[in-house]
């Protein structure tokens, strides 16, 4: 995150600061000073989901009469499933909540500076001067991981597509009322049907198995070491494995990151972030066909008479304000994905909260970052 230093004369002695909330008719003209927002909040909801692809054999329709198998992939699909999720916040610059500080004319006398720091996106963060601990990160990215085993499907699919038919012909000629009979040979390539491709790959899965029961009982009669039949065991069997997805089919694994931002309005609301389907996987939130993932959203406690009281303070003080904060109200938010995966959290919600201000003679503010609340101040 980029912190930008402004800075700004020491507010020492009596000097007093003058914040004014920045409207669509506020008139500034004339006015020195500084713009600053306080944040509002958006909730972060990453989900982490498997999707496999479930290909079938080219051969699968003759697994049943060549291999007696019934259990293979008939038809390509694909299943997804969420394996993971987590809730965070993040803070954005609120636009109903910009203000305008100006300092009084005996600020302009001292002669001592101060820094006040503000974050990249405008958030309020320090009148001394103070960076944040960490950056700020906002990002939101989809990222897929494959499967690199299965990079070469069905690698011995028609190894030969085809082969050659050899044709009696035989001619009849006359010669002098003798009657000779010549017989040719016509060679030709024929292409293969899916079936002769499907008994050579099954023979193949035989000569194979068989190769493998000599090689384990020892019928080549040769004294190999332990670890070189154990490897050409392992190669056979690889092999005959390759050979059979011909028949079974091959399912692919996949793992995709989704990133959401959801920006809450009310303490006590239900909020929907997208839907999810086990044939389609993620979709929009106003999609059809799917579960719907919603953010359950529950307020911890009631600031409603805060409210009314910060609301005469504003209206009685219009001209003798200081700095603006929020007090942001915690936020119980729960999500539920399945029957054995479910989020539930607790968050400041800055929005939700109070935005009062603090005495004109507060010299020197520390904020918390993602509500805008006060961390320190020092009132001179």
């Amino acid at each position: 995150m980029l912190v930008i230093l402004v800075s700004i004369i020491t507010l020492s002695g009596f000097a007093q600061i003058s914040v004014r909330k920045v409207a669509g008719n506020t008139d500034l003209s004339g006015k020195q000073g500084l713009f600053y927002a306080l944040p509002s909040t958006y909730i972060k909801v990453e989900l982490k989901l498997q999707k496999i692809e479930y290909l079938a054999g080219p051969y699968a329709e003759y697994a049943a009469k060549y291999l007696d198998m019934d259990d293979v992939i008939t038809s390509d699909y694909d299943e997804y499933a969420i394996l993971d999720a987590m809730i965070s916040t993040v803070s954005v610059p609120d636009a109903d909540q910009v203000f305008f500080a100006t300092m009084d004319d005996k600020v302009a006398k001292e002669g001592n500076a101060v820094l006040f720091s503000l974050t990249q996106s405008g958030l309020a963060y320090d009148l001394r001067g103070n960076l944040p601990e960490k950056p700020f990160a906002n990002m939101a990215s989809l990222n897929i991981q494959s499967d690199a085993g299965n990079r070469d499907l069905f690698k011995y699919f028609a190894e030969t597509n085809l082969y050659q038919q050899y044709d009696t012909i035989i001619r009849k000629v006359v010669v002098d009322t003798v009657t000779v009979e010549k017989i040719y040979l016509d060679q030709k390539w024929v292409e293969k049907t899916d079936e002769q491709k499907a008994v050579e790959a099954a023979n193949k899965i035989s000569q194979i198995r068989q190769a493998r029961y000599n090689l384990i009982s020892g019928y080549q009669e040769i004294a190999y070491e332990a670890s070189t039949v154990a490897y050409m065991d392992q190669q056979l069997q690889k092999l005959e494995k390759e050979y059979m997805t011909l028949f079974t089919g091959i399912s692919l694994n996949k793992t995709f990151s989704y990133t959401f931002f959801v920006k809450p309005t009310e303490p006590n609301e239900t909020v929907p972030v997208c839907v999810f389907s086990e044939r389609s996987g993620i979709k929009a939130a106003d999609a059809s066909g799917g579960e719907k993932v919603q953010l359950v959203l529950e307020s911890t406690g009631d600031f409603s008479a805060v409210q009314s009281v910060v609301n005469k303070r504003n209206s009685a003080n219009a001209d003798n304000q200081g700095f603006y904060y929020r007090i942001p109200v915690m936020t119980h938010i729960k999500m539920a994905l399945s029957k054995d995966l479910k989020v539930d959290v607790v968050f400041p919600i800055s929005q939700f909260g109070v935005v009062t201000y603090l005495p004109p003679s507060a010299t020197s503010v520390q904020f918390y970052e993602s509500t805008g609340g006060v961390k320190s101040l020092l009132i001179k």
